[in-house]
């Protein structure tokens, strides 16, 4: 009789340690998906219009504020930030956030670093765009 109790007791806390591993890897995933999308937006706004730009900038900060990134555990870098590059040039560019599984608000059990990449091909022509062109702002 004790010996049942104990296995229903197992069976119950491994299923609620499976399901909380479960939904946790469903928001990693989700959260990484978003990540590539992103970074495959920022490489073909390179790839439009030859470089990285203010208007491309003010799309990342409008991606951080939508998923309520921590800025500090987020890394953004591009291939083409200063400046127009000519037609045909490959550019990229590489997300990295350090992704906090947690259980509710407090508990942090385990960071993995997440890595997104865009690549694109520079379609810019001179004196098609007049954009100002910057550095990422994280």
């Amino acid at each position: 009789m004790l010996d049942k109790i104990i296995a229903f007791f197992f069976v119950l806390l491994l299923i609620m340690v499976m399901s909380i591993g479960g939904a946790m890897m469903v928001g990693m995933v989700g959260q990484w998906n978003a990540m590539q999308n992103q970074a495959q937006f920022l490489a073909v706004s390179q790839g439009k219009y030859g470089g990285y730009t203010t208007q491309t900038d003010s799309h990342l900060d409008e991606f951080v504020n939508d998923l309520n990134l921590t800025t500090a555990n987020l890394e953004v870098e591009v291939s083409a930030p200063n400046g127009p590059k000519p037609w045909g040039t490959p550019v990229w560019a590489k997300i990295t956030y350090d992704f906090e599984f947690k259980i509710g608000n407090f508990i942090p059990v385990i960071t993995v670093p997440l890595h997104a990449e865009g690549r694109a091909v520079s379609t810019y022509l001179p004196g098609a765009y007049n954009m100002t062109y910057t550095f990422p702002s994280y």
